[in-house]
């Protein structure tokens, strides 16, 4: 028998969800038949699965060690975080036990892919540890090339709370870009997004279409000069490469981004996200701000 205590972190997990998480290799038809037969338990009760778990809450497998390791990989998961590097402490700009935001530097991919690197996902959980079921999570990406603010969820309640919060377009999210060309005043763009299959770009266009979805964003003018315009970019839709490629679509590519137009090749993309501010129901509505890069200063004081 496995018994193990809900710690405040995997608090708001179903039961099910958690039994799914510790015995990874079981099926879904497995584990009811687990809660069926009482070879899993909450609090010394039969349990159905769709309990919502609380701190403190105990949760009992009866099942033999050859079983249960069988199905357990949270060795796996301990193993797979040695020997990455953690995050830096001077880029957490905000942390408690259930969010941290952190200043990404570009350069550092958003999540693991197959390329093997590291990624600001790995860091994470090197950083926090794997104790448990639940794994904190970045709960938006940024381009590898691009820098600053990713949000992060350090417990089940706060993971879902930014989650919901970014499904229901309740983030305020502003950049700020430097982009080929000079532009003369502030703009409203509105246009149509389009992603081409199996293809890491997208098209814009000025008339809506089939599979093209609404895109606006907002670009406000900070300073322009020697050819460049310095901006902060407002998502009102957050699409993806939304900035990059509705800014190439109207002649003003973000300076580095060859992807999309720009003719002057850089080691990242002049895009940083600097500032998000939070809905009420998260932390009050705080205002987060990320520092601008030294890279990039140093090209908008030559503007």
């Amino acid at each position: 028998m496995r018994e193990y205590v809900i710690s405040e972190k995997e608090a708001g997990l179903s039961l099910m969800k958690y039994a799914s998480k510790t015995l990874s290799g079981a099926s879904a038809g497995l584990l009811h038949k687990f809660l069926r037969n009482k070879n899993i338990e909450l609090n010394g009760r039969k349990a159905t699965g769709k309990e919502i778990l609380s701190p403190g809450d105990r949760v009992a497998f009866f099942l033999s060690d050859e079983t249960f390791d069988g199905f357990h990989e949270e060795k796996k998961r301990v193993e797979n975080t040695k020997g990455t590097r953690s995050l830096d402490p001077d880029a957490i700009l905000y942390e408690d036990e259930d969010y941290l935001f952190y200043n990404k530097p570009a350069g550092l991919r958003s999540q693991s892919d197959d390329s093997g690197r590291i990624s600001l996902n790995d860091m994470l959980l090197a950083y926090t540890g794997c104790e448990g079921v639940f794994r904190p999570s970045i709960c938006n990406r940024l381009d590898t090339n691009t820098s600053g603010i990713v949000m992060c969820g350090k417990s089940v309640s706060g993971l879902k709370k930014l989650n919901q919060a970014v499904r229901d377009h309740r983030m305020d999210k502003h950049y700020r870009a430097i982009v080929s060309g000079i532009l003369e005043e502030d703009m409203h763009l509105v246009a149509f997004l389009n992603s081409e299959k199996d293809v890491n770009r997208v098209l814009v266009s000025d008339m809506p279409a089939k599979g093209y979805k609404e895109i606006i964003t907002d670009v406000s003018v900070i300073k322009s000069g020697a050819g460049l315009t310095y901006a902060e970019v407002g998502l009102v839709t957050g699409r993806k490469h939304q900035i990059r490629a509705q800014l190439s679509h109207i002649g003003h590519p973000i300076l580095g981004d060859m992807k999309y137009g720009s003719r002057v090749s850089l080691k990242r993309l002049m895009l940083h996200s600097y500032r998000l501010s939070l809905p009420e129901d998260i932390l009050d509505g705080l205002e987060i701000v990320a520092p601008i890069p030294q890279d990039m200063r140093e090209v908008i004081n030559d503007i």
